[in-house]
């Protein structure tokens, strides 16, 4: 059983109206009936013409205004970052090497901030509070060696004379 299938001429690409239903009444303009007149804007210019010289479109503010909310520039600071990072290294394992050097830096940094020359304090007290961990943390690394090195170096005093003892 064949069908036949007779081929109906489909949408022409890049038509207008190419796509939509072919029942549908013809746009405006094609025959279908009186043509709308164009619609500008209130103030009687014609559609799509630019405002006139001297105005800024309509929802921008005027040229030479900053955006709303935009205070005044900032420098970064560049101790606050060298802070930052001295301290990661100290806590890393670096301890006094790092630790110490990132509260130094960190405080020159935090004056900075207070002076108006950076924005970055948040940083800058990170890195002091890393920098102090770091040094706790050699602190408690040279304890505990000590601890340990004591008592060896007690016994190692006693041994030679326990050896002599019948």
């Amino acid at each position: 059983m064949t069908q036949s299938h007779d081929p109906q001429p489909g949408p022409v690409y890049g038509q207008e109206g190419a796509y939509a239903p072919h029942d549908a009444p013809p746009p405006p303009g094609t025959g279908g009936g009186p043509v709308p007149p164009p619609v500008g804007p209130a103030d009687g210019r014609a559609s799509g013409t630019y405002p006139p010289a001297g105005y800024p479109p309509a929802g921008y503010p005027p040229a030479g205004y900053p955006p709303p909310g935009a205070g005044p520039y900032m420098p970064r600071n560049d101790l606050a970052v060298w802070s930052l990072v001295l301290g990661l290294l100290g806590v890393l394992g670096c301890v006094f090497f790092t630790g110490i050097p990132a509260v130094v830096v960190g405080a020159n940094a935090r004056k900075a901030v207070a002076a108006g020359q950076a924005d970055n304090e948040g940083m800058a007290t990170a890195g002091i509070v890393l920098g102090w961990v770091a040094t706790g943390l050699g602190v408690l690394v040279v304890a505990l060696f000590l601890m340990a090195l004591v008592p060896l170096f007690l016994v190692g005093l006693t041994v030679p004379f326990m050896s002599s003892v019948p």
